[in-house]
Order: C-alpha cells, then sequence, then structure tokens
C-alpha cells in the first residue's frame, strides 16, 4: 500500500486538486489530510471533500507546523511507501506506481522523486537541489565576491541541471525535492523517523534525505514518472528559510572549521555584469542571442544573481516570453535570467536582470 500525506494550511481548493491527481491510478493507496489552518470554513470544505473522496482528516486545533503535521500522519499511516505532496502540487499518473516499483526493485534506495515541473504545461524544470553543506555555502558566499568564480560554480550547477533535465533513466542525486516524494518506510524508520519537528517549515526534508543518506540509502530521481509544483516565489519566505537554515547546519556540521570562516567573510556585491531587461508590469519578453536562437537554447530563471537555484525551459526562437502562469507565481522583486545553448559545455551564455512590479 501507498500512503499520501498532504499538509493544508489555507488551501482548500489546491489540496482537493492533489487528492484527485493521486486517486488516479490502480495502486492501493491511503490518503491523509491534517489540517494546519484551524477555521470553520477551511474545515467545512475540507470535510465535504472528505465525503466525496474518502480519505483520512486529521484536524489540529493550533498550526502545528508543517512537520509535526506530517509526523502525525506518518504515525497513523499503513502503507510501506509514503508519498509526501504539497497541497499546491500534484502528480500525473501514473507517478505513483512507477516511483513505487522503482523503490521495490532497488533496495538501496531510501526515497525517489518524480521529475518536477513549476509549471501545469510543464515547460519549466525544477532544478537539483542544493545538497547543503559547507563547502557548498562556501562556494555560494564567494560566489558574491568574486564574479568570475560565481559564473565557473554557477555554470558547473548547470550542466548537473542539465544532465538531469534530458535524462529519461533514474538519477542518483544528493538531496531532493520534498514537495512531491516517496519514502521507504523501513528506510524512514532506521534513519531516526520521519522529520524533526524543530523545522517548523522548510529545511525538514533536507534534513531527513541526509539522514537517509548517512544510514546508507541512496536517493534517485525518476524522470518516467512527473509532478507539477506551483510554487509561488515570495521574499516574505526568506527569513523563516535562513533560520531554518542555521538550525540545519547546527544539527549537522556544528563543530565545521569551514562554518566559522563563511561567518567571518564580507558580504560582497550580489551584482555583476547583467543586462538590463528593465521592469515589467505584464509578461516579460526577453530577446534571444542571435548565436542561440536558431539552434535552440536554455532559458534560465533565478531569484538570485549566482543563479543558485535556477529553473529551466528549452525555447527556439528570437524571442523568449514568461508564461502567464510563471508570472503570476511571483512576488514583486528583482529576479535573474540566462541563456545557454542546450549543450552541457558552454563556451558564451547571456545573463540579464529584471524587475516585476505589480
Amino acid at each position: 500500500m501507498i500512503s499520501v500525506i498532504i499538509v493544508n494550511y489555507y488551501s482548500a481548493l489546491q489540496t482537493e486538486r492533489a487528492i484527485k491527481s493521486v486517486l488516479e491510478g490502480a495502486e492501493e493507496k491511503e490518503i491523509i489530510v491534517v489540517d494546519n489552518t484551524c477555521t470553520a470554513g477551511e474545515r467545512e470544505v475540507l470535510d465535504g471533500f472528505r465525503k466525496i473522496y474518502g480519505f483520512v482528516l486529521i484536524l489540529n486545533d493550533e498550526n502545528a507546523g508543517f512537520s509535526r503535521a506530517c509526523n502525525q500522519a506518518f504515525s497513523q499511516s499503513k502503507g510501506n511507501y509514503v508519498f509526501l505532496l504539497n497541497p499546491d502540487a500534484f502528480v500525473t499518473a501514473p507517478c505513483l506506481g512507477i516511483l513505487r516499483e522503482f523503490l521495490e526493485n532497488t533496495p538501496v534506495a531510501g526515497s525517489a522523486s518524480p521529475q518536477v515541473y513549476w509549471d501545469d504545461e510543464r515547460r519549466y524544470y525544477f532544478p537539483l537541489y542544493s545538497q547543503y553543506t559547507p563547502l557548498e555555502y562556501f562556494c555560494a558566499r564567494l560566489s558574491s565576491l568574486s564574479h568570475p568564480f560565481r559564473n565557473c560554480y554557477s555554470l558547473a550547477i548547470r550542466r548537473k541541471n542539465l544532465k538531469l533535465w534530458r535524462s529519461s533513466i533514474p538519477v542518483k542525486v544528493k538531496n531532493l525535492h520534498g514537495g512531491a516524494v516517496m519514502v521507504r518506510r523501513s528506510a524512514v524508520e532506521k534513519a531516526g523517523g520521519l522529520f524533526d519537528e524543530r523545522f517548523f517549515l522548510f529545511f525538514e526534508d533536507t534534513d531527513l534525505f541526509f539522514r537517509l543518506r548517512k544510514r546508507g540509502y541512496s536517493l534517485y530521481i525518476v524522470p518516467e514518472a512527473m509532478a507539477v509544483h506551483n510554487y509561488s516565489h515570495s521574499g516574505k519566505k526568506a527569513e523563516v528559510i535562513s533560520r531554518m537554515s542555521d538550525l540545519y547546519y547546527e544539527k549537522h556540521f556544528g563543530g565545521s572549521i569551514l562554518l566559522s570562516i563563511i561567518s567571518s567573510m564580507p558580504k560582497g556585491s550580489p551584482e555583476g555584469r547583467f543586462d538590463n531587461y528593465g521592469t515589467w508590469n505584464s509578461l516579460p519578453s526577453f530577446p534571444v542571442p542571435n548565436a542561440f536562437g536558431d539552434s535552440g537554447y536554455l532559458f534560465e530563471w533565478s531569484p538570485n544573481p549566482h543563479f543558485l537555484p535556477s529553473i529551466g525551459c528549452f525555447g527556439e526562437g528570437r524571442e523568449f516570453t514568461l508564461s502567464r502562469q510563471v508570472w503570476d507565481f511571483l512576488d514583486r522583486g528583482r529576479y535573474y535570467s540566462r541563456f545557454t545553448p542546450c549543450s552541457g559545455r558552454i563556451l558564451r551564455f547571456r545573463t540579464g536582470c529584471w524587475e516585476k512590479d505589480t
């Protein structure tokens, strides 16, 4: 059996879409929804859905946090495989069957994720997730101090992303996207349980996957399985992400000399040589460099000037226009774009910055 866990927080309509997506397919499954909203209106809607779709509904009296809510559901679940799904995500059948079969046939795998896309049309690919090691942290900080190093480092990461985005076979990775992922129950139990509840929101998945790897399990992305995560980017999340990041590094690398070195490094300038694509209050369109347009190109979007992380989209032609759905996912603020050819090794690239003002 596959146990599906979804945590709802003011997202009942999205939660319904997530539920409907996992109901497709012939796999035996149970669905457990945990509500952290704690409002009568949201609960009434969820209870109506429960009567239609027959899932288990857990109602919390307070916002218990994402980690604790998942642990509540995990303790009640019965499946040998557990699929964690964000309410703003959904899968394409037979995603669950593909992941379960892969885990059954790959005993060393503790967890497997589908290929995750940002948009419903599945054009924008989510990148590989950082390992969040002191060395990676150091390289990210150094990228803000040295623009040549930033280019070399981020292009090296781009090459790994491109390998994933072009792959049709499972790819072994160091970390996974927790918004749509299947875990092996026995592996989770050997790694100390599902989530550390000190991580109220963010980094709980990174902590789990780090523990799985320490226990000798491998992590994979299986491109044949597909999911969409309609992640809405907002700078308001930065403060929480920063606190959870500090907790993660302290938990796993508290004695690291490299972290001490990083804490003494200057912040550096985030900017460098970027084409200015202006300020937009409607769908932005970017000119594609002449060298790339005829043979196809990779467009990358990132909230950071070092393109860590970056979301990728393949295209052709002389102009790239951001999709309406992706545009609506973005909060006001500054963003960065990069054009490169579709090959792994590149000699030329073009970067630009722009702002959303609506």
